[in-house]
């Protein structure tokens, strides 16, 4: 039984780990949002590190929202939207409501 109990606990273990690093970094999902925005909208480069440092900001602050607010459900809804509202404003900022929308299209087909 102790023997048992052991792989469980190793094979939880393992689990977890692999989980957890499948997840991509908010480098690599910045960076590819960056990239799906360029293609989709011919950015230039100026333009696609702007909406890859907007993104990268973006997912940084959502972990941290999630981390400080995991026991407080209400609370973290309420940080995450204000987090979606700032970045909805900055790319509208950035490449204007013609080309968001082109964006969020272009999201919608995929």
């Amino acid at each position: 039984p102790i023997l048992k109990m052991k792989y469980l606990l190793t094979f939880i273990a393992l689990f977890l780990t692999i989980s957890l690093s499948a997840q991509p970094s908010p480098k690599e999902r910045a960076k590819k949002i960056a990239n799906d925005m360029t293609q989709v909208l011919d950015l230039d480069n100026k333009e696609r590190k702007a909406i890859y440092r907007i993104q990268f900001d973006r997912f940084n602050e959502s972990n941290e929202i999630k981390k400080q607010y995991a026991t407080q459900p209400e609370v973290r809804k309420e940080k995450l939207n204000k987090l979606g509202s700032k970045v909805y404003n900055q790319l509208k900022d950035l490449l204007g409501p013609e080309r968001l929308k082109k964006w969020r299209e272009s999201k919608k087909h995929k």
